[in-house]
């Protein structure tokens, strides 16, 4: 088999593992990995990461190594993002619910009181205690690639620029309204109501993204 077909192999196979959700935005991958599953030597791999370089999939990062480029999302894409979150994340609640189980909400609580409190803060110091939030509701959730999965749509959404990022600024007041009410349902094990408060958190957020289409 000629080398450049191999380059070729090792080029497509990537972006399919990319594209298909099974490498992740910031994962690390090495030439021996990939080597390793398509057995075949490194030469080929190393082509194929320079042109995945070059294509913006894949970013060498110093002292870090080569990892997943995070991709810049549209205003599509972030909606698309939303609908994903709000399928998988009321499944667990929906879950839970049937499994009769509590969730300790005591750092639940306390992270809607320290995103009200650096809510007016520039930087990302809001979306970690976010982020946190919701790493916290999913600490019952039994299957690892879910909570991958979730965790990085989270990092998705959060990482993102120009109007978009406006957005979520500017929404914040919004959403510790609603943490606040989903708290306070999950306090309750009223989990159609928290489930019912994320969907409207979601269709809000989706319709200032449309109006911001309707504004630029």
């Amino acid at each position: 088999m000629k080398r450049k077909k191999l380059d070729q192999i090792a080029y497509e196979y990537i972006v399919d593992r990319i594209e298909s959700g099974q490498l992740f935005e910031r994962e690390h991958i090495t030439e021996q990995k990939i080597a390793n599953e398509l057995e075949i030597s490194r030469t080929p791999i190393r082509r194929a990461f320079e042109r995945l370089e070059e294509d913006n999939y894949l970013e060498n990062i110093a002292n870090m190594g080569v990892r997943v480029k995070v991709q810049k999302l549209t205003a599509i894409d972030f909606q698309n993002r939303l609908d994903f979150y709000e399928r998988l994340i009321n499944h667990y609640l929906f879950d839970l619910e049937k499994r009769e189980i509590a969730l300790d909400l005591e750092e639940i609580t306390e992270q809607v009181l320290q995103m009200e409190a650096v809510k007016s803060d520039d930087g990302q110091t809001f979306d970690k205690y976010e982020f946190q939030y919701w790493k916290n509701i999913l600490a019952h959730e039994q299957n690892r690639y879910s909570v991958k999965v979730l965790l990085n749509t989270l990092r998705e959404i959060f990482d993102v620029d120009g109007q978009l990022q406006h957005i979520m600024k500017d929404s914040r007041t919004l959403k510790i309204n609603h943490y606040q009410k989903i708290t306070d349902y999950l306090k309750e094990e009223n989990y159609a109501y928290a489930r019912r408060e994320i969907r409207i958190l979601v269709n809000q957020l989706k319709l200032n993204v449309i109006e911001m289409g309707h504004l630029s």
